[in-house]
């Protein structure tokens, strides 16, 4: 389809669809020429459509952009797709956000400002550590492997970037050379962000300063919903029984296991407790009762003891 070195598209006729399809180019500039499609019904002429298909680049001979009537007249689809609009705004936002975490290296010192002055981003700092860090530092701890202080929270720096939605004239630029338009965003973006970035890394320290809070604290009882997330984790068990004390009461209840493989935040719901155990816990401890990770004993699956609470066990 693509092989006259005079024009660079060769004219183009098929019949796909119940259309006679003809594939007509139209000049751009010395490097692009836009496609389109001619369709009319096979039989009835007079039900006649032009629309646009896509831009053919003369430098490389590739179709970008292509639309869905290109579709029937091309054999490698994937290739359509990659070229296509959505993707290459994707290889944009991929592209230059990692070159400015390339250059900035995780390293605020890379930076030409060491403290914020803008308000808005001072009280949005301000609410981050009220608000949010120290739930940050929890989900952290939860998902990191290591539980000791020197397998903490390190914090990463990651480029927000998110260029505008591609322009006729933005998208020619970059399908023409991609590589100077990255690094001109790049560029771009370290220049006219640097608060923005300086903010991340501050917001970095605040979770790894409640990390290690965390970490120093035995009796949070974030500790105890790590241990049994991995020790059901571990389990192939749809239900497992778990026995709790509770205000100097041992009880032991059947329950679902998936809601144990999961941060409960606070306490396991009842709703999936067998319904006799529902009733009886409620007897025992008060409708408005709660199961808090920190009551838990034991979890047994079958035979086997998934988790057990050696501190609890030693205070009773």
């Amino acid at each position: 389809m693509f092989t006259d070195e005079h024009t660079g598209i060769e004219p183009y006729t098929c019949e796909a669809g119940g259309y006679h399809n003809n594939l007509i180019r139209v000049l751009k500039n010395k490097d692009f020429d836009y496609l389109y499609i001619q369709r009319h019904s096979v039989g009835i002429k007079r039900d006649v459509k032009f629309e646009y298909a896509g831009i053919y680049c003369k430098q490389n001979g590739l179709v970008y952009d292509g639309q869905y009537a290109l579709r029937a007249l091309f054999v490698d689809l994937d290739a359509l797709e990659a070229h296509g609009a959505d993707a290459l705004y994707e290889c944009l936002k991929t592209a230059v956000r990692s070159t400015v975490e390339s250059i900035v290296s995780n390293d605020r010192n890379n930076l030409r400002i060491t403290e914020l002055s803008s308000e808005q981003w001072l009280k949005e700092l301000s609410q981050f550590q009220e608000y949010t860090a120290r739930e940050n530092a929890r989900r952290a701890y939860l998902h990191n492997e290591d539980d000791s202080s020197s397998g903490g929270f390190v914090s990463t720096f990651c480029c927000r970037y998110n260029p505008e939605r591609w322009t006729e004239d933005s998208l020619l630029e970059y399908i023409l050379d991609s590589e100077s338009y990255v690094r001109d965003e790049a560029r771009e973006y370290i220049n006219s962000h640097q608060e923005v970035m300086l903010f991340d890394f501050l917001k970095g320290d605040m979770v790894a300063s409640e990390y290690e809070k965390l970490i120093e604290n035995p009796s949070n009882p974030v500790h105890c919903v790590k241990r049994i997330m991995r020790a059901v984790s571990a389990s192939p068990a749809k239900t497992i029984s778990v026995t709790i004390r509770k205000d100097g009461i041992a009880f032991t209840f059947k329950t679902e296991a998936r809601e144990f493989r999961l941060d409960c935040t606070s306490y396991y719901s009842d709703w999936n407790f067998v319904a006799a155990d529902r009733r009886e816990f409620i007897r025992l401890f008060g409708q408005n009762a709660r199961c808090k990770p920190e009551d838990i004993l034991r979890i047994k699956y079958a035979r086997s003891v998934l988790y057990e609470n050696e501190i609890k066990e030693a205070n009773q």
